[in-house]
């Protein structure tokens, strides 16, 4: 970055800096002070600090060591350029550095330039890689920055916009400190060649070296005359001496014998033999050492050349005998290893008709819960038939996987209603990927339709196959209620058994609601039966108000008369609809409603209790006490087709989000039931709020994923096959819907229709539908005939209309914040009146007048003159004809 000054003084031995004027010397301490006060306002920068935009509130006193104007520097750096600003202050730091060293810094505007370029490069390389990390929200890596990276994104990919700042941030500092950046690699070679002497040494004999057991070595003793303990022969203590060790010991035993010989020449003959003799035995046991030593180093090596051998023969390709012999069972021993195996079977129970052990309460007075005698039995025993079949299907799958080389076998059997479910070991380092190549030849082998393969199994090592059953058992729900597994839930659904043979009864007020697909002749439909058979088996009318959209008209006809329902069945979808929008209302009453009583959900307002609710809303008069509900009941909307719904009515997707979102706490759950699950019906927004979802049989794969997320559901049998999704585990369940025939439907009906009748909702009753092409009101459901007044919002959802030149439903219900059942009664009344176009199907009603008509029209019926239709009233001006008395009659109305 800095070079000698060709003009520049060379510094003396001494060490003294080279003389400088009093000018220079003042500069360099006021750029080392400015310095050091941007290092320490950028060091200490604190978002709270003004002129902050992250919070609200900002710190007082500042928390920056440099105060308000630091933290005021220090934001408006950061906002502008981001982190890549500490670039120049390292550069600036080196100048300053090298100036007070005597170094002439050289071309210092070209330098400058260079060290902005780096700053620009480094905070647009972070606004590429981790545009959400920073410390200022909405500019993480400045505002200058972010624009450059959104510039060269758009044009390039983000690839190739890293290596262009990549390569921006090289040339900015080679343009900068060009010194520095050139000899970089110098240093770095030189780093590199002083590590040679630690890479140089022998890591690998080090280590071996460390693994050596220790040795047990006993040394010989120092006075002459005394012999060392010999070490007993076959004795696995004494550990084997290192060759060098061994030469060390017998040079020190030669050295020994010769100071024995030196000490003994003036002793007498007996003490001197016996010296001699102990030293003998020394170097008899030395050399009997050296021999032990060199057959274990022999007995070593012929073990390394044996591991060697059999490592080259383990690599060498070729069938392995150890896993082969595992493998090449016998049909006899593959057939007796099946029998072993253990089978679980899902036995149909003796269902014992006792009403007790349904959950619910009796103690409304003079309602009457149907009996379990009006449901049909389960069927007989049927586990005794399917075992050997079961066991059979076992040995064939298990020489299957032998035939393609697959090394498993099966260790367990569970048998379900409609499917069994095979658990498969696969040896160490077989991929479950394999099996799913070959699951088409799995299943023709089994002379199944198909097989589904789970391949994990939460719990077990093993991959799980599903094999369809040659004979199938029909769930009865009869069954199922009499299990007690319905015990402490507030809303149970019966829907079936799984594949292990357990029933599966969920709860709907904890899901807290549930979407069902699947195609026709799935199963779709009975599901739906089996649980509004569940709920009139265990909730009273007080306790379950239920609504019914039915537009088949024919699948849920059978429940037009129970005493649960809050409105007829509805069969027209604009109803449908309103009644949607009504729920949404009903819910946020419901929300005040707790608010006022201090409680979070409606199982807490429940318990309350009539002297406690009156406590805490305090009513002034006997009128406000009445008006306070006692209990809550729970309030369920059953939609069979949501395709059909969505189709002639977008906009109540609204309605159903709301619903699906908050409703949960105040007892309101939706069940929607569609047999097209594509992306523009089962939305995201629908779907992320249906944690409960329930496929049978779809068309595709990709319907599968719309419904579960993953595939699957495409390879199901019907009939009631179906694959569950609950909130508290993400992984399919598989089972069996629970079979509810029309009999069963219409002698519950009956039994609930003597039992009491159903009291309606009046709001629901007066909700109307559109109007068909041909001006007349469509028959069924919850419509009621219009009172004939004007809703006191006509006159300004008219001038909505006309500014807007459409006439449209959904517009009325965002301007004046109203629900659709009010907005399309206007939308009826302004077409009676000749205001709007006749309705056409999906498309929006025309505008027939003017603003200034309608201002005409407004005058004359206020100064009572004749009136006219819309449609003569505009040609008005042109033939001055008088607006005939009906108009102004229906104005009036």
């Amino acid at each position: 970055m800095a070079r000698k000054s060709s003009k520049a003084v060379s510094r003396p031995s001494s060490g003294e800096l080279p003389p400088a004027s009093f000018a220079r010397r003042a500069t360099w301490v006021a750029l080392a002070g400015l310095w050091v006060f941007l290092f320490m306002a950028l060091a200490t920068f604190s978002s709270a600090d003004w002129p902050s935009h992250t919070v609200a509130v900002h710190a007082n006193p500042a928390s920056n060591l440099m105060g308000r104007l630091g933290a005021g520097i220090a934001y408006w750096t950061y906002l502008s350029m981001g982190f890549g600003v500490w670039l120049p202050m390292i550069a600036s730091a080196v100048a300053l550095a090298a100036t007070a060293s005597g170094r002439e810094v050289s071309h210092p505007a070209i330098r400058t330039f260079g060290a902005v370029v780096m700053m620009l490069a480094l905070s647009s390389l972070h606004a590429t890689w981790f545009g959400t990390w920073g410390v200022l929200a909405g500019a993480e890596a400045g505002l200058v920055p972010q624009w450059i990276s959104n510039q060269l994104l758009m044009h390039f990919s983000p690839t190739l916009a890293s290596l262009v700042l990549m390569i921006s941030l090289s040339l900015g500092a080679i343009i900068c400190m060009d010194e520095v950046v050139f000899a970089l690699p110098r240093h770095i070679m030189r780093a590199w060649n002083a590590t040679q002497p630690v890479r140089a040494y022998d890591w690998k004999g080090l280590i071996a070296k460390m693994r050596v057991r220790p040795q047990l070595f006993q040394p010989k003793p120092a006075l002459a005359g005394v012999p060392a303990a010999r070490p007993a022969k076959g004795n696995a203590a004494v550990a084997v001496l290192e060759h060098d060790e061994l030469e060390e010991v017998a040079e020190a035993e030669e050295e020994l014998e010769a100071i024995v010989e030196d000490e003994v020449e003036e002793e007498p003959a007996p003490v001197k033999n016996r010296r001699k003799a102990a030293v003998k035995e020394v170097v008899e046991d030395a050399d009997e050492l050296e021999g032990e030593e060199i057959e274990a180093e022999e007995e070593e090596e012929e073990e390394v050349e044996e591991a060697e051998e059999a490592a080259q023969t383990a690599s060498a390709p070729g069938p392995e005998p150890v896993e082969q012999a595992k493998a090449q069972l016998t049909e006899e021993e593959l057939k007796a290893k099946i029998a072993k195996l253990p089978l679980r079977m899902a036995t149909a129970q003796k269902v014992v008709a006792r009403d007790e052990d349904i959950p619910r309460e009796v103690d409304y007075t003079g309602y009457q819960f149907p009996g379990l005698d009006m449901l049909e039995d389960p069927e007989g025993n049927w586990s005794e038939h399917v075992e050997a079949h079961v066991r059979d299907q076992a040995q064939t799958l298990e020489q299957t996987l032998r035939t393609f080389a697959i090394d498993g076998e099966v260790v367990g059997i569970e048998t379900g209603p409609v499917v069994t479910l095979y658990s498969v070991e696969l040896a160490p380092g077989t991929r479950v990927a394999r099996l799913q190549t070959i699951a088409t030849d799995i299943a023709r082998s089994l002379k199944a339709e198909n097989i589904r393969i789970i391949p994990n199994i939460p719990g077990r090592t093993a991959v799980g196959i599903e094999v369809p059953n040659q004979k199938k058992e029909k769930v009865r729900l009869k069954e199922l209620m009499s299990g007690g597994q319905a015990q402490g839930m507030t809303l149970p659904m019966f829907l079936g058994k799984d594949s292990s043979g357990e029933p599966l009864v969920l709860d709907l007020a904890k899901m807290p609601h549930m979407l069902i697909a699947g195609t026709t002749g799935s199963g779709k439909s009975v599901c739906m039966n089996t649980i509004i058979m569940g709920w009139l088996y265990t909730k009273r009318p007080d306790e379950l108000k239920l609504c019914l959209v039915d537009p088949k008209m024919v699948e849920m006809s059978q429940f037009s008369d129970i005493p649960h329902l809050m409105c007829p069945v509805v069969t027209e979808m604009a109803k449908a609809a309103g009644i949607l929008e009504w729920a949404v209302d009903k819910m946020e009453e419901r929300y005040e409603q707790l608010k006022k009583a201090s409680v979070q959900n409606i199982s807490s307002y429940n318990a309350l209790g009539e002297q406690e609710l009156y406590e805490r809303l305090k009513p002034e008069t006997d009128l406000e006490k009445a008006r306070i509900p006692k209990k809550l009941p729970y309030m369920v909307f059953v939609i069979d087709e949501l395709a059909d719904l969505m189709m002639t009515n977008k906009e109540v997707e609204q309605a159903i989000v709301r619903i699906a979102q908050k409703a949960r706490a105040v007892g309101i759950h939706l069940v929607l039931a569609t047999q097209r699950p594509e992306a523009n019906v089962v939305t995201g927004l629908i779907k992320s709020n249906m944690p409960c979802r329930c496929s049978f049989k779809v068309n595709s794969g990709m319907d599968s994923r719309i419904v579960l997320d993953q595939k699957g559901a495409e390879l199901l049998l019907g009939h009631g096959d179906m694959l569950v999704v609950t909130p508290s585990s993400s992984m399919p369940r598989r089972a069996q819907g629970t079979l509810v025939t029309d009999g069963e439907t219409r002698k519950v009906a009956r039994f609930l229709k003597d039992v009491a009748e159903p009291s309606f909702e009046r709001q629901l009753i007066s909700i109307r539908g559109t109007k068909a092409a041909g001006g007349e009101e469509p028959d069924g459901g919850c419509a009621a005939t219009d009172g004939g007044e004007r809703d006191p919002m006509f006159d300004k959802a008219v001038e909505i209309m006309i500014e807007s030149g459409r006439g449209s439903v959904s517009l009325l219900q965002r301007r004046l914040a109203i629900g659709y059942g009010r907005a399309s009664r206007l939308v009826d009344q302004m077409g009676q009146a000749g205001i709007l176009s006749d309705h056409k199907g999906s498309v929006a009603r025309e505008v027939l007048i003017s603003l200034d008509d309608w201002k005409r029209m407004q005058s004359m019926v206020e100064s009572d003159a004749a009136g006219g239709s819309a449609e003569e009233l505009r040609y008005e001006q042109e033939d001055d004809a008088s607006v005939p008395d009906e108009f102004e009659g229906e104005y009036r109305n």
